[in-house]
């Protein structure tokens, strides 16, 4: 079992390493000619430039996307932590000709889209979750394109989901969370907590003196025990070293039988020793090691290639087709959902085909498709479709697997 689980891995790596260099080239043997040849320049805006579910992003778009599409560049921000540092990136991206903007997150949406419509240029949110109070609020707006992601409902689901896993496998009744930006207005972390938490009260049967909602918005650790469970949410980025030193902290000074992290858990790892970790993240190189190495029991999460028909949708925005892809005239809503491992069996072979060059889940011809300056008949609900088609047995399926 050793032998194969080892060749599973550097298969598995070796796969990685083919995405990363053999995207260089295009996987489409009479690839079509775009009608439009213009250099066309996209920023991103990312959260954490050393997170690994970035990195696959990054990979992708930079890697494989650019080298397929031509008239395409990408200009990428710095860690960003702050709406202060977001508004700046905007408008230096805009300044240096960037006409649309690919987000992986949002401090205030209403501030961002304004901020790209005084610069005519698009935002859509690549892949992530936002209230929807704050979607309503600019969705009519011409330049704002929408939302890739999973949405509160499936965020929500993530969160149960992982806790249904250990309350399945009776790993034990104390219960460490990671609520990362649950109490910062990040909505995604905000779901997956409330998820956790609902399925463990209702699977003790108990009742929290606060209510599950203000028990998720914690801004403070805060420990509770009631009869046989016990549960610990600690919040913040533990990517930075201020909350990665409280969540340190906070865990050491309790014992638990599971830590379920609605984030990835950075260096916190080193903290937990062989604590049974879940985590609602990304098929990443990381998370194949902590899977390997037997401490990373379950994994909620998304795929570097998933971003690739939000980028459809905005290739066709900047080539002047952004009224042909809005849903009655609004931005559109793009449920996109996770894929899940509950064994490293599993998850190696998620990762392997999340990471394929060779059998990228979505490629130059799935994307060019839906793409207008490529097919002249591509439409809105083409595009839907082909982002909807993101589970596993889909992508299987569209690469004949």
């Amino acid at each position: 079992m050793k032998k194969l689980t080892a060749a599973l891995l550097l298969l598995a790596l070796c796969l990685s390493l083919a995405a990363c260099t053999g995207g260089e080239t295009s996987d489409v043997p009479n690839k079509p000619v775009p009608t439009d040849s213009t250099l066309h320049k996209i920023g991103v805006i990312v959260y954490n430039t050393g997170d690994e579910e970035v990195i696959g992003f990054r990979e992708y778009l930079q890697g494989y996307i650019e080298s397929n599409f031509e008239m395409v560049q990408f200009l990428y921000s710095d860690s960003i932590q702050n709406e202060e540092q977001e508004l700046a990136f905007i408008q230096s991206a805009c300044d240096q000709g960037a006409e649309g903007f690919l987000s992986f997150l949002s401090q205030d949406l209403r501030a961002e889209v304004a901020l790209c419509e005084q610069n005519s240029a698009y935002y859509l949110l690549a892949s992530g979750t936002v209230a929807d109070e704050d979607f309503d609020a600019v969705a009519d707006n011409p330049w704002f394109l929408g939302m890739f992601g999973p949405g509160q409902p499936f965020e929500f689901q993530a969160g149960a989901d992982m806790a249904r896993y250990f309350l399945r496998e009776k790993t034990g009744s104390r219960y460490f969370i990671l609520s990362g930006g649950a109490a910062m207005g990040n909505e995604m972390h905000y779901q997956r907590t409330l998820g956790i938490l609902d399925a463990l009260s209702n699977a003790y049967g108990v009742n929290f003196v606060q209510s599950r909602q203000e028990l998720a918005g914690t801004a403070e650790p805060l420990t509770l025990s009631l009869d046989k469970l016990t549960v610990t949410i600690c919040p913040g980025y533990v990517s930075r070293e201020e909350y990665l030193e409280t969540a340190k902290e906070t865990f050491l000074a309790g014992t638990y039988d599971a830590v379920l992290s609605v984030l990835p858990p950075a260096d916190f790892v080193s903290a937990i020793g062989k604590t049974p970790l879940g985590v609602v993240d990304s098929y990443n190189t990381r998370n194949l090691q902590l899977s390997t190495d037997g401490m990373l029991k379950f994994v909620v999460g998304k795929y570097s290639s998933l971003v690739g028909p939000a980028f459809a949708l905005m290739l066709n925005a900047v080539t002047g087709y952004a009224a042909d892809f809005r849903d009655k005239g609004r931005a559109i809503q793009v449920v996109q959902g996770f894929w899940t491992s509950d064994s490293q069996e599993d998850y190696v072979e998620k990762y392997t085909l999340s990471t394929s060059a060779a059998m990228n889940a979505y490629n130059f011809d799935d994307l060019s498709r839906v793409v207008r300056i490529y097919n002249p008949d591509a439409n809105l609900n083409e595009l839907v479709a082909l982002a909807e088609a993101c589970s596993y047995r889909a992508v299987q399926a569209r690469r004949g697997a």
